[in-house]
């Protein structure tokens, strides 16, 4: 049976981390003020309380047009073949795999794990308990895997490489679980100049985990919004309260 999707817990419970998965990737935390949080697994770095975190990058010989294998309706897993990188066993576990071309294009299905794949290997993708192939695959059917957005995130880059998923209200050590806060107030992590009641996105070539005004009307127009200013304007490096509104 799956984890519940959404749970409510008072306050401090967005402060807990640690090794032991308690959690489906992605469930929703909700405090009794509204703010809310996803619990997320920390990449290979740790990662710092107030500085936006991204989801990793997607691996290139995996995410889309995978030899798939002929699979009918009703089928609880889809066979691929890799591309030149392996998969280590459950890496796409709680992720997602899709029909990017081909017959049944178009379908995403939750993967509830897989054993280990070697580079160019072919395995099966087993499929969460209630979800099965909707429509036949045959052999003209391309497939593609996506970790969970909330496994293995990193403090967003300079440059950006993926969406940003949320803050972490504490330090989450490296390849630890935790919660990410995606709305309500937060302590975030600036970068230049903001302005009181305006929008923020991701800082982009200047600090990493950082935000800065969004200028609808200048560079970095198209960065993702996150959030509004809110509370004492805060200065370079300094940490100031956002609004955050990130899903």
């Amino acid at each position: 049976m799956a984890f519940p999707t959404r749970v409510y817990a008072d306050y401090g419970m967005e402060k807990k981390t640690g090794s032991t998965k308690y959690h489906s990737l992605g469930t929703l935390l909700e405090l009794p003020d509204g703010r809310e949080y996803k619990y997320a697994l920390a990449g290979g770095t740790a990662l710092t309380s107030g500085t936006i975190v991204a989801a990793k990058v997607p691996t290139g010989n995996h995410d889309m047009d995978l030899v798939t294998a002929v699979a009918a309706v009703g089928a609880t897993s889809i066979t691929v073949t890799l591309g030149g990188t392996a998969a280590a066993k459950d890496l796409y576990a709680d992720g997602y795999i899709f029909t990017n071309d081909g017959t049944g294009e178009g379908q995403v299905y939750r993967v509830k794990g897989h054993d280990a794949i070697d580079s160019s290997g072919s395995g099966a993708i087993n499929l969460a308990d209630a979800d099965k192939v909707a429509v036949a695959l045959d052999t003209t059917t391309l497939c593609g895997l996506a970790p969970n957005p909330y496994s293995g995130v990193v403090i967003t880059p300079q440059t950006v490489t993926n969406r940003t998923v949320g803050v972490p209200p504490t330090a989450i050590a490296a390849d630890e679980y935790g919660w990410v806060q995606t709305k309500g107030l937060a302590s975030v992590l600036i970068s230049g100049t903001v302005v009181l009641g305006q929008h923020i996105r991701v800082a982009g070539a200047t600090t990493d985990g950082a935000v800065m005004a969004l200028d609808r009307s200048g560079s970095g127009e198209d960065e993702q919004e996150l959030g509004i200013v809110m509370g004492v304007v805060s200065v370079t490096t300094d940490y100031g309260l956002v609004f955050l509104n990130i899903d």
